[in-house]
């Protein structure tokens, strides 16, 4: 069985450390470079002429953080595997490394057999799902076939829909803080979030977080 290699991106030193020699005790897998940050670790793969299996990336790094390393892979080395490893739960963190291409996303305090798991999936160019993450979301952004939605050219949305869009997608308001500035009930928010994520072709906040920068809603 070949080694699988993986590369650890993470400001944190006590941290990375102990990720390492917690990885070094899996199965055939080992820890072959630690970057401190985005610049740091794009700088070391630029060089290398043999990339990892996967790469364990954290999402808040000073420098160049975890969305925007991403965005760099997703434009010149998609093919790396790469899963989130942080402490950042914010859909909008998650639906970001998502759409540049992430595999999974993992809290930092995962359970020693679930990370085993997901490297080995994420190895095989597998998807990792979790309680925030599920099929669905991921299926959804990979195929962006939306079965329910509306085609692209089709898309047509009321003021008042774009407006409670942009409050769920793009804010971190509650829905009886939406309800206040729509000047609606907290039911009436919960019946539109409802019949918006029918429209969408969505079951959760992430996935409509995603359909809504895929198509420009949020500006």
């Amino acid at each position: 069985m070949t080694p699988r290699n993986i590369i650890l991106v993470d400001d944190h030193t006590l941290f990375a450390k102990a990720l390492k020699t917690l990885i070094a005790s899996f199965e055939n897998t080992y820890v072959t470079y630690v970057a401190q940050n985005g610049l740091d670790f794009i700088d070391y793969i630029k060089k290398q002429r043999n990339l990892p299996d996967v790469v364990l990336l954290d999402v808040r790094m000073p420098g160049l953080d975890g969305i925007g390393t991403m965005q760099w892979l997703s434009e010149h080395m998609p093919q790396i595997n790469v899963l989130a490893i942080t402490m950042e739960d914010d859909d909008q963190s998650i639906s970001q490394m998502i759409r540049y291409g992430c595999k999974g996303y993992l809290l930092k305090d995962v359970a020693p057999k679930k990370l085993e798991k997901a490297i080995v999936t994420a190895a095989r160019g597998g998807y990792v799902y979790s309680k925030r993450v599920d099929k669905q979301t991921f299926t959804h952004f990979k195929e962006m076939t939306y079965s329910d939605a509306l085609e692209e050219d089709d898309l047509d949305f009321r003021d008042s829909e774009l407006e409670f869009l942009r409050y769920i997608c793009g804010t971190d308001l509650s829905s009886k803080e939406i309800a206040i500035r729509m000047n609606l009930s907290p039911s009436t928010i919960d019946n539109r979030r409802t019949e918006l994520y029918k429209k969408l072709g969505v079951n959760n906040r992430i996935s409509a977080i995603l359909f809504a920068m895929e198509h420009n809603l949020l500006s």
